[in-house]
């Protein structure tokens, strides 16, 4: 692998900023750079253990019990994995992986990309406030012992993004978290 370990990475962000299109990139360039690499989504891992609910009339969406999910990958994943495993979801990051790296994308070019996927308005809406907000990267102080890296997709390739990524790993996962967020209304704010 190129001099890089096996280890479980959670690729995770709002809908729409990125995340598979970036593991479908890493997928596709994983033998021209020689990393053992196996994609994994959580929606997968969900139906795998029977974690997965009936479909949602009101938003189309399948509820996931990620807590039992992660229980269950805790007593699963108990050795290391024989390959670099990315783990795409906007709830990987709940999972019990050996990093994480949160894709992040300015509300207005979510809401854009969003708006491409016939996706209903208050579900856009919905998407857009949560990475305004930033609300789930703001707890990161849980996850303290793991190493975090965030970037921002919104003018970013998807190869300028794994290019970040593969950099994180050769460094060691350094440095181990942000040290500054992105923060979506101070940018609207001009601050």
């Amino acid at each position: 692998m190129s001099g890089l370990n096996a280890c479980r990475i959670a690729i995770t962000g709002t809908p729409g900023c990125g995340k598979t299109s970036l593991t479908d990139f890493a997928a596709n360039h994983s033998q021209k750079i020689d990393w053992n690499l196996n994609i994994q989504t959580v929606k997968e891992l969900a139906k795998k253990f029977g974690h997965l609910g009936d479909v949602d009339e009101n938003d189309g969406a399948q509820p996931i019990d990620v807590d039992a999910l992660a229980e269950d990958l805790r007593r699963e994943w108990t050795q290391s994995p024989n390959s670099i495993i990315l783990v795409d979801g906007h709830l990987s990051h709940h999972l019990p992986v050996d990093a994480i790296v949160i894709i992040r994308c300015h509300p207005d070019t979510l809401r854009i990309r969003m708006g491409g996927r016939d996706y209903h308005e208050s579900k856009i809406e919905e998407n857009v406030e949560w990475e305004l907000i930033g609300s789930a990267w703001n707890d990161s102080h849980e996850w303290s012992d793991i190493p975090i890296l965030e970037l921002d997709s919104t003018a970013s390739t998807t190869e300028s993004l794994f290019a970040q990524i593969e950099s994180w790993m050769r460094d060691g996962f350094k440095p181990k978290a942000p040290d500054q967020r992105i923060d979506w209304i101070a940018v609207l704010h001009g601050e």
